[in-house]
């Protein structure tokens, strides 16, 4: 894996977007996505965990659960899942989907944090609604999904604050899910805009002055000497400028409070794989590396700390094609024989390869696909310390 040895003199933060880990899969004995994860996390040894897609079910402990799984001497001891608006206008046993705040069910995807520190205070925003932050904004174009515009929530999820004293200072955790600056084919979709209005809100928490009309509903942005970190899916393209969050995240990269660096794949890594762009936390499902790569995942770190690593975990994935077959063929006599230790052998679509009508039989290095296993996102590692 990519990733530098744990520091001895400064602190592990790992953010990782682990694909809809929900009750279902956290209930079973074992489960391929949930090992997988866990196993990954064991070895990165983090102090503090930030993950979003985590299931909020009332009547389960999905995020305690998980966290034993590769935490099972409780390092992350102190840890809250925060409630979501996803799904919350769902109705599962109607098969109703909620499409303003979107989910099949409610809690769908919630945001986690852990920490081997207390957590002194915690503020969880969720039903700030859109006109509340944006008063002028003209929402009537968008189709939000029955909700009218005056009541629909800024937030699809939740923004979420965590204070903790490390090593006898103040740091502010902030964890934010956005929704996707993606329409995904739905015309009249409010996403792009509603992504940048709540990196919006994020810039304004972290470096902004107080508003009147947020101060009378409690909420304040940090002072300027509190140190934090900002981190999360923030679901949109630093460098495309078909997605207007990716200029806010641009201008908070640019402040000056704030260090101008983004997660990166290490070099080492890229020297075999010259055409991936080393700031991608995401491509889809499988072991195609060149399948939708987005950068999709932020850590944004005050200057009150020392960034000693922001690195995206990856494997190099050292991809051997064994050949393009029919789909109905029998290939299970090859899969055996292409079996060795440290190896994994699969199928993959023939249309990466440009033959839609076959499939390839693929294999890969067993800790990459260990890492495609765990989600569609790739985590990150930041080792921070105090400035001196």
């Amino acid at each position: 894996m990519s990733v530098n040895p744990r520091p001895t003199d400064g602190l592990r933060l790992v953010h990782w977007n682990i694909k809809e880990l929900d009750t279902v899969k956290l209930s079973l004995p074992q489960h391929l996505q949930v090992e997988a994860a866990a196993d990954i996390l064991r070895g990165l040894e983090p102090d503090l965990f930030s993950i979003n897609e985590v299931h909020c079910d009332p009547d389960r402990d999905n995020l305690g659960d998980f966290l034993r799984r590769f935490d099972s001497d409780r390092t992350l001891a102190h840890y809250r899942l925060s409630p979501s608006n996803t799904g919350l206008r769902s109705d599962p046993t109607r098969k109703i989907l909620d499409r303003s705040n979107f989910g099949f069910f409610p809690g769908q995807y919630a945001t986690g944090f852990a920490s081997r520190f207390p957590l002194e205070k915690t503020l969880e925003i969720q039903k700030l609604r859109w006109k509340d932050f944006e008063p002028q904004s003209d929402l009537s174009g968008f189709n939000l999904g029955g909700v009218s515009p005056d009541e629909i929530e800024l937030f699809d999820k939740s923004f979420t604050v965590h204070w903790l004293q490390v090593k006898g200072r103040s740091l502010a955790v902030i964890c934010l899910h956005t929704v996707p600056a993606f329409h995904f084919g739905q015309e009249k979709s409010p996403n792009t805009e509603r992504n940048r209005a709540q990196l919006e809100f994020l810039r304004w928490f972290l470096v902004g002055e107080p508003r009147p009309h947020l101060s009378a509903l409690g909420i304040e942005p940090l002072p300027p000497d509190q140190a934090f970190i900002a981190l999360g899916d923030f679901n949109c393209p630093l460098r495309d400028a078909h997605y207007s969050g990716g200029a806010v995240l641009q201008s908070l990269l640019n402040h000056p409070r704030i260090h101008n660096e983004v997660a990166r794949i290490p070099k080492e890594i890229l020297w075999d794989l010259p055409r991936l762009d080393p700031t991608i936390t995401f491509f889809a499902d499988g072991w195609d590396y060149n399948r939708l790569p987005t950068e999709l995942d932020y850590v944004l770190v005050s200057h009150e700390l020392r960034m000693d690593q922001l690195t995206v975990v990856f494997a190099n994935p050292d991809r051997r094609i064994h050949g393009l077959f029919d789909p109905d063929s029998d290939l299970t006599p090859l899969l055996a024989a292409l079996a060795e230790p440290g190896r994994q052998v699969g199928l993959q679509r023939g249309s990466a390869f440009g033959r839609t009508d076959q499939v390839a039989v693929v294999s890969v290095r067993e800790d990459f696909a260990r890492l495609r296993a765990g989600s569609d996102h790739l985590p990150l590692v930041l080792d921070f310390a105090w400035q001196d």
